[in-house]
């Protein structure tokens, strides 16, 4: 006669093996949340039916607010420092 534990041990691992048989919902979702987040984050779906060309900076005057841009970058440090004060601390160097 098999123990109590024996027969539970048994359908347990027949449950998990039929388990790994179940129905997979990934591949019919697949890529839905890219799509999604794609279309939301198209401001205008139509922009690309307006064949019109874009009306801005000219050439020149992008080149020059360029280089005004990059002059005001070389005189920077390029590294960044944080501070961070997370609370105080109270008698010392009293």
């Amino acid at each position: 006669m098999l123990s109590r534990h024996s027969i539970i041990i048994a359908f347990s691992i027949v449950l998990l093996l039929f388990a790994g048989c179940a129905y997979n919902t990934l591949e019919t979702n697949w890529g839905s949340s890219y799509e999604a987040a794609k279309t939301n984050q198209i401001a205008n779906p139509e922009a690309a039916e307006n064949l019109d060309p874009v009306v801005g900076l000219d050439g020149e005057l992008a080149q020059e607010n360029m280089e005004t841009y990059r002059q005001g970058c070389k005189g920077q440090d390029q590294s960044t420092t944080y501070n961070l004060r997370l609370g105080t601390i109270e008698g010392i160097g009293e």
